[in-house]
C-alpha cells in the first residue's frame, strides 16, 4: 500500500510540473520556460516581479496544499519562508514590439 502511494505521488509530481516546465513557443517548438514550478500564474500583472499581494497569494496556495508551491520549500520544513519566495524566477514581461512604419 505504501508503495502505491509513493509511486502515485511521483507521478502525480511528475504531471503537474512537466507542463509547467516546457512551454510551447508560437512558432511550435519546445521550450524551457525558466519558472520556478508554473509561479508565472502568480504574476497577475505579467511584470515579471512578484509584488506584495502575488508573494501573499503564492502563501495561500502553499498553506491550502497546492502541489507546485509545496515544491517551492527547498528545505523542506513546512514553511514557505521568503528567501524560498525570492528564488523563484519568473519569465520576463512580454516584450512591447514597435511595428515599423512603411
Amino acid at each position: 500500500m505504501k508503495a502505491r502511494f509513493a509511486v502515485s505521488t511521483v507521478i502525480l509530481t511528475f504531471l503537474v510540473s512537466a507542463p509547467l516546465t516546457f512551454a510551447k513557443k508560437k512558432d511550435g517548438s519546445e521550450t524551457t520556460t525558466g519558472t520556478t514550478y508554473g509561479m508565472e500564474r502568480f504574476d497577475l500583472n505579467q511584470n515579471g516581479i512578484l509584488e506584495d499581494d502575488e508573494k501573499a497569494a503564492i502563501k495561500k496556495a502553499f498553506a491550502e496544499g497546492d502541489v507546485a508551491a509545496k515544491m517551492l520549500d527547498t528545505n523542506k520544513n513546512g514553511i514557505l519562508d521568503d528567501s524560498e519566495i525570492a528564488a523563484i524566477k519568473l519569465p520576463p514581461p512580454p516584450s512591447k514590439k514597435k511595428k515599423k512604419k512603411e
